[in-house]
């Protein structure tokens, strides 16, 4: 009898083990299901129990989970973890949880709610940071990476911050040492803000006041699918000048945008920034941009305006690399570059392989060319340059062109860390003629500048050593050396030019350093290639190139 019975108890056990189940779909931050994502279920004490790995779609499921109390884990190359905490599993338990893996970038900025399908159930992350009713954040575990977890009760709002100390030898208007300051805070359901301020000094000796590059950002969620995002910014750099009378950099740039989901196949969104910028000379500019995004399966159709160099998307609008105005200096006036740019787009991501193809038209005013060297009394009192004193470079006013292109992308897994990637583009963009050495004076050489159709490749690997911790990328843009600024001048998205590499490291020495704590290290261009060396008539030697080398490094400390 008593064998009877505690064979039902064991097969009551086995069945209600069976019935329960987990399943759920990955995705990233633009609502793409994640192939090959891995998935664990945990104990409290952090013990894997089961582990598997989402399919094509992006969906997994676990099933014969015993009763207990589970986190679900979902990770993948070049992603930060996504925890979902203190899941209560109960005999006959179905549980659905979704979760959405971001990148580090991301994690530093919101992102806009991914439209859902009619029947699905509610995403636990509409997008990072942003409170839902278990309220997520940013937390560390014991093996040190960023996560997104939800919190306990909810009873406070959230806040997460960030520092780092930076410096180098850097481009334009980004030089010095830098403390950069970085806070998010979610008061409550449905909204988002941040705050961002970069405090830096020039190099040692100079004199100049600080600089400080400031950004506020807010985000409301309208209704399902609607989302309104406003983001304002000032700056102000001493030490930028622009000949001869001009001293002394100030900008208020004000941003606003809208985004919409109409079913879960279309996408529009439109915005537009309005910006007062003061170099001796005042100039306001405002400029709009809208785009429409067309879904069928993993394939996709898009085509967007805009009329300022990388604002093309809500996405956009708080792109640290986004707020900088782009200026020069034409015979004493300051100069903006702007324009319209006008983008067909198609492509597809499916599983480990995306896809795209675009084609644009672009008219483009007072395209601004980056350039060094020394400087003559006679550069400097023709109004042609601006000259920022901690990077010693400098940069002039080309002439405007219109002109079309093409690119073709494609990115491919080629293991489950590492992504290798391929662009190439054929477009119109500005070149730089050849003068016989000490003839052309600078402003002949501006004047000499024209437009000509110019190929472009890159390639690039990233991803991520799982022992250490450490996420890296390489890539190598190619362009003709005689160009002098990039093919699609409005594109926000390609690699960096020629060699250039990035790497992100966590520092786990923990009897001395807390967790939180990474080394980074940025460089672009660093052959220092496509540079166009000219002696002027004057006597002095000057160069010009589409990317001047960058090298950073610091350190970065999350809170």
């Amino acid at each position: 009898m008593l064998i009877a019975l505690a064979a039902l108890c064991a097969g009551a056990s086995q069945a209600s083990a069976q019935a329960n189940t987990l399943s759920g779909v990955i995705r990233d931050s633009r609502g793409l299901p994640q192939a090959g994502a891995a998935v664990e279920l945990l104990r409290p004490d952090l013990s894997v129990v089961s582990e598997v790995f989402a399919d094509e779609h992006g969906r997994y499921r676990m099933e014969g989970i015993l009763p207990g109390i589970y986190d679900v884990k979902a990770s993948d190359a070049m992603f930060l973890p996504t925890l979902r905490e203190n899941l209560q599993v109960l005999a006959g338990t179905r549980l659905v949880v979704n979760l959405t893996l971001n990148t580090l970038y991301e994690a530093f900025r919101w992102l806009p709610a991914k439209p859902r399908q009619a029947d699905e159930p509610k995403d636990d992350w509409t997008w990072t940071l942003r409170l839902t009713a278990n309220r997520p954040l940013l937390r560390l575990l014991q093996d040190g990476p960023l996560v997104v977890v939800s919190n306990g009760d909810g009873t406070a709002p959230e806040l997460k911050a960030r520092v780092t100390v930076r410096g180098g030898e850097s481009g334009f208007g980004d030089g010095g040492l830098h403390n950069d300051f970085e806070m998010e805070r979610t008061p409550e359901d449905g909204r988002a803000m941040i705050f961002r301020a970069d405090l830096s000094q020039g190099n040692p000796g100079q004199l100049a006041d600080p600089s400080l590059n400031a950004m506020v950002g807010y985000e409301q969620e309208l209704a399902l699918g609607r989302t309104f995002r406003a983001v304002g910014a000032v700056e102000t750099r001493p030490d930028i000048a622009g000949g001869p009378v001009g001293q002394g950099l100030q900008a208020v740039d004000l941003r606003s945008g809208e985004t919409m989901n109409f079913g879960p196949a279309i996408q529009a969104e439109f915005g537009e920034e309005t910006q007062g910028i003061r170099l001796g000379d005042t100039i306001l500019a405002n400029h709009p941009f809208a785009a429409v995004t067309v879904h069928r399966g993993a394939a996709f159709v898009g085509y967007r305006v805009s009329t300022a160099p990388g604002i093309q998307t809500v996405e956009d609008l708080d792109r640290e690399a986004t707020v900088e105005p782009k200026l020069g200096e034409r015979n004493g006036k300051l100069t903006l570059e702007q324009g319209i740019h006008q983008e067909l787009v198609a492509g597809k991501n499916e599983g480990n392989t995306h896809v795209k193809v675009a084609v644009w038209n672009e008219q483009v005013e007072n395209p601004v060319v980056a350039g060094g060297g020394n400087i003559s009394a006679a550069d400097w009192a023709g109004g042609n340059l601006l000259y920022d004193e901690t990077s010693d470079l400098v940069r002039a006013t080309g002439q405007s062109y219109t002109g079309d292109g093409m690119l073709t992308e494609v990115e491919q897994r080629v293991n489950g860390s590492t992504w290798i990637s391929f662009e190439l583009a054929l477009g119109d963009t500005l070149a730089m003629a050849d003068a016989a050495p000490g003839t052309d004076s600078l402003d002949e050489a501006l004047n000499g500048m024209k437009a000509h159709e110019m190929p472009m490749f890159g390639a690039g690997v990233h991803g991520k050593v799982e022992a250490i911790g450490m996420q890296w990328r390489a890539s190598y843009r190619w362009q003709n050396p005689h160009t002098l600024t990039p093919v699609d001048a409005f594109a926000s998205g390609t690699s960096s030019p020629y060699l250039s590499f990035l790497v992100r490291q966590p520092i786990r020495y923990r009897r001395m350093i807390p967790n939180g704590v990474e080394a980074l290290l940025d460089v672009r261009n660093l052959l220092a290639e496509g540079y166009r060396p000219f002696l002027s008539s004057d006597g002095s030697t000057l160069y010009f190139a589409e990317a001047a080398r960058c090298v950073q490094g610091g350190l970065s400390f999350t809170f």
